[in-house]
């Protein structure tokens, strides 16, 4: 006979399973929300030799050098995609990313 009501731990109702709490070490692993994927299809261009890394909730992708220093980043505005250089001076606008 076991102790401490575990007996029927994986027999229980699918609604108390969603009633248990977690710690904040449990949650920090796997979040209970939905991730953000952003399409970034229309972003056409990349420095050369850069790698890319996406930052889905303010819709940017961010450009790095092959050494790891920033290289600028892209963004949307309205219709057309913005790409900036490392300061932050407009370098390159895309005004119809759709029809290429």
């Amino acid at each position: 006979m076991a102790d401490g009501g575990h007996a029927g731990a994986g027999n229980e109702d699918p609604g108390e399973a969603s009633q248990r709490h977690f710690s904040m070490h449990q949650l920090s692993k796997r979040p209970p929300l939905p991730r953000l994927h952003m399409d970034y299809s229309q972003y056409r261009f990349i420095p050369p030799g850069d790698k890319v890394k996406e930052q889905p909730d303010v819709n940017r992708l961010l450009f790095w050098t092959p050494t790891g220093e920033p290289d600028g980043y892209a963004e949307k505005r309205g219709n057309a995609i913005l790409y900036y250089d490392r300061t932050g001076k407009a370098v390159r606008v895309d005004t119809n990313p759709y029809n290429r």
